[in-house]
């Protein structure tokens, strides 16, 4: 082989070394790209997946609140019901106290 044939060789090999380079650093940023688009999918996914726990979270605990207030109120109105209850047996035994002590209190006065 002769200067010229050899310099051509290794003008043709540069050039096909520069091309390679280009395609791998193409490849390299398209594996990038794909793997920054794979992980900002899976971020938002893992995002949108606690966001879902945590408005279940929050829907399960106003479930429970709601339920316990529905509880309590219940107990109170048993409560006042009871209360009313024996307020209403002792209307007549306040009814004839009452009228016991004006009929005393008439009879003190006629005397």
């Amino acid at each position: 082989m002769d200067k010229a044939a050899l310099l051509q060789a290794i003008k043709g090999a540069e050039a096909k070394a520069a091309k390679d380079l280009e395609e791998a650093q193409a490849k390299k940023q398209q594996a990038l790209a794909a793997a920054q688009a794979e992980g900002e999918k899976i971020r938002r996914e893992g995002i949108a997946a606690v966001e879902a726990q945590v408005a279940e979270q929050i829907a399960a605990a106003q479930r429970r609140i709601e339920q316990e207030k529905a509880e309590k109120l219940a107990a109170g109105r048993i409560q006042i019901r009871r209360k009313r209850e024996a307020a209403e047996s002792r209307v007549p035994q306040v009814a004839d106290f009452l009228v016991r002590e004006f009929e005393q209190a008439v009879k003190s006065g006629l005397r």
